[in-house]
């Protein structure tokens, strides 16, 4: 993909921009503003001007040249005149002009979170959440969708999307586990890794990575509640998906606002200095999630009010406070200087960094935005492909008794249960036209029954039943079904109001799933949830399940393609299945030992990595060298062959176990994987290759290192042993 043409401007021209800027200039590069919702506060405040709107003279002057204000952010809520992809590319246009009568002319920066695809505007493509992004197991097809989500985004103007979401979930009852990418530091590495590359391609655009660090495992699996992780949890599992964003280049990192090991993160000068500018080596912007700064004061209690707040995130190494509406902390950023408890060396440090990705997104001379022409972008029909194979190869097939599935298209009748089945903003989930979600009037695409019809003969009698009632109705007679396609979902939710103590699918849809499986009909299970979910009872007695996570506006197809055969699915758990919540945590790679006086079994419901097709794959000839020098790359490959009927997608996935080592070790821990395509009878060796990353440990002293030692490689149902020397 091309490169965005920009205007050479250097570190020698940074610095002289720097030495020209006053304090409150450069203080204003350091405070992310919402201007809708600022607007709304001043108006509300009764006191000094009314301003009409946010493009309102006054009310820029308010921010761009009595506040300096360097970057705005956009909500879940905000809107823009109509919503629409020209409105949105004209305002920015417009105050991207208006910065031209500033004193310094400093170019704005615009973020928005496009967490699966410009999921703020109406009529444009929204794509599965990043659980189901994992689940695919494709960094190719991850990157080519944040790469089509950072052209339609650049179309309008934003210069910065505050995705992807890298966090590595170890419980799920948080209830941003469908944000996630699952429990693995390898697979969400590779998948970050990805994402940032996608999103940055045309050099315009900064992606964020976030949230850092260890937001994905607190204590009691609730969001923002504390979480207490060692030195060596943060390093093994929850930093390596950052470091990947930072070899990828990501432009910013967005910080976790919990409290980690005692200390929230945006105070916390171990995590923000120690381990990412100095550890990780990351040289862009760091910034807070919304309100975060604040929140020392008011939710963490670690600051005696806000100007204290303001000092310790700022010295921890915070750069920029996503103030949302409080323009005052400019004002109070300014009283710290003076008072010198902020010093001018760490302003402009942190104004380096922020006029340092300015400059590498090509913003200073960059040509003005063509707003006239966004609307072509958003929602193309090329996006729309794009999220439908994702969705495709999201489907992760959990059980299939007896062959179930796939249905035949020619059935005599089908039975369709569950409001899910109808809901349009069930398949997208939260982060949807707003914060919690989107109204079913607000989107445009087919519903998984109408999808279920139009997949079947027109001979076919496709019959719906949204409650029990109506099950009942239908079922009460002489009428009879050939198969029931029970769909159940979830209300779509945002952050903490999705926490679940229970992980229990909803009590209306498993009460009609229940009373489905009663009638004695074949049931198929599609479930558009999020994340696990407590379904013992469902695995024990439902023949077919079909997990489709939230597959987004174009992913009712491809639940119809899986569920009568028109795509063989590949989907594969990136997040273990505990057989109830009693059982959490149960993530596949933790700590444990084989010995007879120690139960360390794991024994998930469905395991990591799991997913069934229809067909069947089978391995031989496993070679891997009997030696491997310490430090240097090997190569691996296995023999894999398609011994089913039908085409399928197998993903190939290398797991290491060490026989010893100088500290204790995972069971097991994947290491590469890749997805191969095979027709029925075709065979294909697969060749992998395993680096010092992938081979190397963190020693008793926390350094990374790689140690002579015995390993247990193992593909499929293929192990051997090497010895690193």
């Amino acid at each position: 993909m091309r490169k965005v043409r920009t205007m050479h401007y250097g570190e020698d021209q940074i610095e002289a921009l720097l030495s020209k800027m006053t304090l409150r200039e450069k203080l204003g590069q350091c405070v992310m503003i919402e201007p809708c919702f600022c607007l709304a506060e001043k108006n509300s405040e009764g006191k000094g001007p009314k301003y009409t709107d946010v493009l309102d003279p006054a009310y820029l002057d308010l921010l761009l040249k009595d506040y300096h204000i360097g970057f705005f952010l956009f909500g879940g809520v905000s809107r823009i005149d109509d919503g629409s992809p020209t409105a949105w590319a004209g305002y920015l246009a417009k105050v991207n002009e208006y910065v031209k009568n500033t004193r310094l002319q400093i170019p704005m920066m615009f973020g928005i979170d496009a967490v699966h695809g410009v999921n703020f505007m109406k009529g444009s493509t929204i794509y599965t959440h990043n659980l189901g992004v994992a689940a695919a197991w494709n960094p190719e097809l991850a990157k080519k969708y944040a790469s089509a989500v950072g052209v339609e985004l650049s179309a309008i103007g934003f210069t910065s999307d505050f995705a992807p979401t890298i966090d590595v979930a170890r419980d799920p009852r948080w209830g941003r586990v469908y944000e996630s990418l699952g429990e693995d530091p390898y697979l969400a590495s590779q998948m970050s890794k990805a994402l940032v590359e996608g999103f940055q391609a045309r050099g315009d655009l900064a992606a964020c990575a976030k949230h850092f660090v260890g937001y994905g495992e607190s204590n009691n699996g609730m969001d923002r509640t504390p979480a207490d992780l060692s030195e060596r949890s943060l390093l093994e599992t929850h930093a390596p998906p950052f470091e990947a964003a930072i070899e990828s280049g990501v432009l910013t990192i967005m910080v976790n606002g919990g409290d980690v090991n005692g200390v929230p993160a945006p105070a916390s000068k171990k995590l923000l200095r120690d381990l990412l500018r100095d550890r990780m080596g990351f040289t862009g912007i760091t910034l807070s999630d919304w309100e975060d700064v604040d929140r020392l004061r008011s939710r963490h209690m670690v600051a005696v009010d806000r100007k204290d707040a303001i000092a310790r995130a700022f010295n921890a190494g915070l750069d920029m406070n996503m103030a949302v509406s409080d323009l005052k902390a400019v004002d109070v950023m300014e009283e710290l200087v003076g008072e010198g408890k902020i010093t001018l060396e760490r302003v402009d440090s942190a104004v380096r960094n922020i006029l340092r990705v300015k400059q590498k997104l090509g913003l200073f001379g960059k040509e003005p935005i063509a707003f006239e022409k966004a609307a072509t972008f958003v929602g193309s029909v090329e996006s729309k492909n794009t999220a439908k194979q994702l969705a495709r190869e999201s489907m992760t097939l959990l059980k299939n008794d007896s062959k179930l599935l796939p249905l035949s298209k020619k059935l005599r009748s089908i039975l369709v249960t569950g409001e899910t089945a109808t809901s349009k903003s069930k398949l997208c989930g939260g982060w949807t036209l707003g914060w919690a979600g989107a109204a079913e009037e607000d989107l445009k695409c087919a519903t998984i029954l109408e999808a279920i019809r139009g997949s079947v003969s027109s001979d076919t009698d496709v019959v719906y039943a949204a409650d029990k009632q109506e099950l009942e109705q239908l079922t009460a007679g002489k009428r009879t079904f050939d198969v029931c396609i029970s769909v159940v979902g979830e209300e779509p939710h945002s952050e903490w109001l999705g926490d679940s103590m229970s992980l229990a699918l909803e009590e209306k849809e498993e009460s009609l799933l229940r009373a489905a499986y009663a009638t004695s009909i074949p049931v198929v299970m599609v479930s558009l949830v999020g994340r696990p979910a407590n379904i013992r009872w469902m695995a024990e007695n439902i023949p077919a399940i079909l997990w489709a996570y939230l597959p987004g506006t174009e992913g009712a197809g491809p639940v119809a393609e899986v569920i009568f055969g028109d795509y063989n699915p590949s989907g594969r758990l990136p997040i273990s299945f505990p057989r109830d919540a009693n059982q959490i945590p149960v993530v596949y790679d933790a700590r444990r030992y084989e010995s007879g006086e120690i139960s360390t079994k794991y024994e998930p419901l469905y395991p990591f990595g799991y997913g069934l097709s229809y067909t069947e794959f089978q391995y031989d000839h496993l070679k891997v060298p009997t030696s491997i020098a310490v430090g240097k790359n090997v190569k691996i490959s296995v023999q894999v062959k398609n011994i089913g009927e039908v085409e399928g997608e197998e993903v190939v996935q290398v797991y290491l176990k060490d026989s010893w080592a100088s500290v204790t070790r995972p069971l097991r821990s994947l290491k590469a994987f890749k997805k191969v395509s095979l027709k029925a009878g075709e065979e294909k060796t697969v060749e992998l290759e395993l680096g010092p990353r992938q081979l190397g440990l963190y020693n008793e002293d926390l350094q990374f290192v790689q140690e002579k030692r015995e390993i247990l490689i193992t593909i499929g149902d293929k192990a051997t042993k090497c010895t690193l020397v």
